[in-house]
């Protein structure tokens, strides 16, 4: 083979390692960054949306009045409580963070996260409505 030629392919080759291959690499894991700290967020807010609800019914003897879309007070803490359980779940955090998490679909766990915002977005409203009503 001509030194030029072996150069234009070790050129190649170098450049593929250096600029093409690491957009794979990092775009992955930069991803994965960003979901964790969207679970994150997410999992505080069903935390915090959860005592919330539970000191507000509490506070005003509501467990069992209506509350969103139908439901008691009593039926959405369950709904969060289950969510928490089975969504925030340390082991899916823990399979989030873990090294060898390549068989996540990143896009599907963002869009899971991302339904949960907004259900979690349209129960604290109703709550701040519940809460402007009563005082």
């Amino acid at each position: 083979m001509e030194p030029f030629v072996l150069i234009i392919l070790v050129a190649i080759a170098v450049g593929y390692l250096a600029i093409y291959r690491p957009m794979f690499i990092t775009k992955p894991a930069r991803e994965r960054k960003e979901l964790i700290a969207k679970f994150e967020q997410v999992k505080n807010l069903n935390a915090q949306l959860i005592a919330d609800l539970q000191q507000f019914a509490q506070k005003n003897n509501a467990l069992d009045k209506a509350f969103i879309e139908g439901d008691t007070f009593r039926k959405k803490i369950s709904e969060l409580e289950a969510a928490r359980d089975q969504i925030f779940s340390d082991d899916n955090y823990t399979g989030l963070r873990g090294l060898h998490s390549k068989n996540l679909d990143l896009r599907l766990m963002s869009k899971t996260l991302d339904d949960q915002t907004t259900y979690h977005e349209r129960i604290q409203k109703a709550l701040r409505q519940h809460k402007v009503a009563n005082h």
